[in-house]
């Protein structure tokens, strides 16, 4: 049975444990980010709106390859600016909302159009976050992105009931994991973060999930059964 994986930011942490488990798995993994490797990357700057171009020409080859199973996940993203608005500027406002927002829903705005066609079992895949459904002071902007690409999986999940050859979505709550996005977390101050000190202290006490327990839970995740539209908790502990 052949087996795709397209992966969205797979250069490190929860992307390349995603990213050696589905290889080690039996999948071919198409794998898209600006500091990846392997014999499948493809680099490109998620940060910038042109990178869909170089996705969506790759995915268009890749429909035509006969794969009886086809996943599509979706972890790049990017924490900053953290603070209030007032510490930063739109500039830095726009570049969060095109990574983390803007770049999620046309991927799989494309991939359904891609795809909609082949007849093999698709899976796409959001990698959110608790803040997608908790304020947290400094984040504003990585919450809203977040909680909007989960309601867009969702309303995918429902018009997707009604094609012939549906996607499965799925939004997925990683947990906290030991991660660069952590390192920056713990480097803001209290004035951009008010409960800095507590991720400083779980990190200290050991709280933090490696993210090969989070890829192997998602990769048992997606591969099993699931209701179209489910949140799956894929937590390292």
């Amino acid at each position: 049975m052949s087996k795709l994986c397209i992966l969205i930011g797979g250069s490190k942490g929860l992307g390349l444990a995603l990213y050696n488990h589905y290889q080690q798995n039996g999948f071919t993994v198409e794998e898209f980010s600006r500091s990846g490797s392997g014999p499948h990357h493809h680099s490109v700057d998620l940060s910038r709106r042109e990178s869909i171009d170089v996705i969506d020409a790759r995915m268009q080859q890749l429909a035509a390859q006969g794969f009886q199973e086809i996943h599509l996940l979706i972890n790049a993203g990017s924490l900053g600016p953290i603070g209030p608005l007032h510490m930063s500027e739109p500039k830095d406002w726009w570049h969060s909302i095109d990574i983390n927002f803007t770049l999620p829903i046309t991927i799989l705005g494309r991939f359904q159009t891609v795809f909609r066609a082949v007849d093999a079992r698709k899976v796409a895949a959001f990698v959110s976050s608790g803040a997608a459904s908790h304020p947290f002071h400094g984040w504003s902007l990585y919450c809203a992105n977040k909680a909007g690409v989960e309601q867009f999986v969702r309303t995918m999940a429902v018009e997707q009931s009604v094609e012939a050859l549906p996607i499965l979505c799925a939004n997925l709550d990683p947990g906290v994991m030991d991660t660069g996005m952590q390192s920056e977390i713990r480097s803001a101050t209290p004035e951009q973060f008010s409960l800095v000190e507590q991720f400083v202290q779980r990190h200290d006490a050991g709280g933090l999930a490696a993210p090969e327990a989070v890829a192997e839970n998602t990769f048992n995740a997606l591969i099993a059964d699931f209701e179209n539209g489910a949140s799956l908790r894929v937590a390292g502990y």
